[in-house]
């Protein structure tokens, strides 16, 4: 089958939900969300919107070229195939056997993966929508949160995880950015007062931060690279936090430091 190799995979809901707390305990102040919320469009204004909404193709699993794979034998077909011919146009798949769809795969017209909507948590709701150029790994679009609503963006280049982007707060706009200088290793950059670039001072090299080195995993992208570990995603909140408050000292440092009107005048 196209594409069957790759596309049947399973992925851990604990993996993933794990890495979901990655980006969701990685909230580096909340000052500027505020004035983010506040901020008007000008010529200064360097914020990137992103589609939030979970869009999907349709894949018609009563088609009546449909061929329905009942895998263990239960009346009820895990794996659905629509073709086009003799193509396989869609794939819908059930991984763990309890009627809903978890996964639904989309070919090209060579036979090869375009597209794929994955259901990680098995919720009913789709998290994750991955798109395929002549069958690798070009972008991922996640939902990491509970909201319902897309957060997180990936981009490859050779199959290889090159950066990320991420809406930490839900209003639709870029706050943070990942980049891996080293596969595993994010640098990870923080909007925090809502003008759409990285704020100096608030970025974090996570495995320097941390001690993290990530295991090798050879040729498997489908995982996410980083952090996964749910206490080392406290111990990052912890150094945001430090830089936070450091930040904010040295402001109030300065501030103190400087002559009043008075002590001018003297």
């Amino acid at each position: 089958m196209p594409g069957g190799g790759s596309s049947l995979h399973t992925e851990s809901p604990q993996g993933n939900m794990k890495f979901s707390l990655t980006f969701a305990v990685l909230t580096l102040l909340a000052v500027g969300c505020a004035n983010k919320n506040k901020a008007t469009a000008s010529a200064e204004d360097a914020r990137q919107f992103r589609e939030t909404k979970i869009n999907l193709e349709a894949c018609n699993q009563a088609s009546s070229t449909a061929d329905p794979i009942d895998a263990n034998g239960d009346g009820k077909p895990e794996i659905v195939r629509v073709l086009k011919g003799k193509n396989e146009v869609c794939r819908t798949v059930d991984l763990n056997f309890d009627g809903r769809i978890d996964r639904t795969i989309f070919f090209d017209e060579a036979g090869k993966e375009r597209r794929t909507e994955s259901d990680f948590d098995r919720d009913g709701i789709v998290d994750e929508i991955a798109i395929f150029k002549s069958g690798v790994i070009s972008e991922k679009w996640r939902m990491t949160t509970m909201d319902g609503k897309l957060d997180t963006w990936e981009f490859f280049e050779n199959g290889a995880l090159v950066r990320t982007e991420r809406d930490e707060n839900g209003d639709g706009v870029i706050d943070q950015w990942w980049e891996y200088p080293s596969k595993g290793c994010p640098l990870i950059h923080v909007d925090a007062d809502g003008d759409g670039r990285p704020d100096p001072g608030a970025s974090i090299d996570y495995c320097k931060e941390t001690g993290y080195s990530p295991p090798p995993l050879p040729g498997d992208e489908t995982k996410p690279s980083g952090p996964t570990d749910f206490g080392e995603t406290e111990r990052v909140e912890e150094l945001s936090n430090q830089k936070a408050d450091s930040n904010e000292d040295a402001s109030d440092e300065t501030k103190a430091d400087a002559p009043t009107k008075t002590e001018g005048a003297e």
